[in-house]
């Protein structure tokens, strides 16, 4: 089948994981046994990266990032650094010459226990810095309820956008007193485009689906009758999936200089090609009680799958 083109609330890849994080991927390349120098290096996240060219991307982050760093001073490290998992993005993060990271927002949960952060920025694309899921299925299925949907099938958009669908379905379910998804659920099928996750949908190939709410709407816009055949079971409230976070650690020279850089991003020829490769209008730094609602998502999620006895969030 042939995928539908995106448009700004659509993002691919680590979409707003990397748009949040302009200019991330300058991060160290290694944790180097080294003492404190002063060099600040910038720390990503593997989990914002699903389907998008890293090494086009690394490019035109460099450029900007030295870019910035030769004209207001900032004693940067060049060479990029990837974390594989929490373990990684823990010690990372933890380092003294970290200056910040870009995760997704169940990392941030865990890493923000041992790590004190001050800045968060996020990314801005139709307007909006959060997210929204729906959970689809075909009009004419007879399905409407979640409780009909034990043993069916389900297809999952998987990218950054994604990072807390699946803990808020999980979270009515078991607030519904189901099992969670991978229980509830014949089978779980994760795809890395919104036509492959809801077009199954469309022609009755499958049952249900998870997708956000922009990604169908911009399939809506190309085929109208999604609208007309697809209902919504569920809708998730507006959620921020992924961030970029200062340590509070970092030295003000170095996040004052960041700030003010980050507020001239579409001036300088660099951050515009990097607003363009991620479809994001703008990146803006936003007080931490805009990521409460999430935050108490991922609490509410915990509790409930302990109680459950399905283990907490990892």
């Amino acid at each position: 089948m042939k995928d539908f083109p995106m448009r700004a609330g659509f993002r691919t890849a680590f979409s707003l994981g990397l748009a949040t994080a302009c200019f991330f991927l300058t991060a160290g390349a290694g944790l180097r046994a080294e003492p404190d120098d002063g060099v600040f290096r910038l720390v990503f996240s593997s989990s914002m990266f699903t389907e998008v060219n890293e090494s086009d991307v690394r490019a035109a982050m460099k450029v900007w990032i030295m870019t910035v760093a030769e004209e207001r001073g900032l004693p940067v490290d060049p060479e990029p650094y990837l974390a594989r998992n929490i373990d990684e993005l823990t010690l990372a993060c933890g380092s003294p010459r970290t200056g910040g990271c870009a995760v997704i927002l169940p990392e941030y949960a865990r890493l923000r226990r041992e790590i004190a952060f001050s800045h968060h920025a996020l990314s801005i694309a139709g307007g909006e810095y959060t997210e929204e899921y729906l959970l689809l299925a075909r009009r004419d299925s007879g399905l409407e309820r979640l409780d009909q949907l034990q043993g069916r099938r389900v297809a999952v958009l998987n990218n950054p956008r994604m990072s807390l669908a699946l803990v808020w379905l999980d979270t009515l379910l078991l607030e519904a007193g189901h099992a969670p998804a991978a229980n509830w659920f014949q089978s779980v099928v994760f795809n890395k485009s919104a036509s492959q996750t809801a077009l199954p949908v469309f022609f009755s190939q499958i049952e249900t689906c998870l997708i956000t709410r922009s990604a169908f709407e911009t399939m809506v816009e190309l085929n109208p009758q999604l609208q007309e055949q697809l209902r919504v079971i569920a809708a998730s409230p507006p959620l921020v999936p992924a961030l970029f976070v200062y340590t509070a650690d970092s030295s003000n020279f170095f996040r004052t200089s960041m700030l003010e850089a980050m507020e001239q991003f579409r001036d300088n020829p660099a951050g515009l090609q990097i607003l363009h490769l991620t479809q994001s209008e703008n990146i803006e730094i936003r007080p931490p009680a805009v990521l409460e609602p999430s935050l108490e998502l991922l609490d509410r999620h915990d509790r409930l799958l302990g109680a459950a006895g399905n283990g907490g969030n990892q």
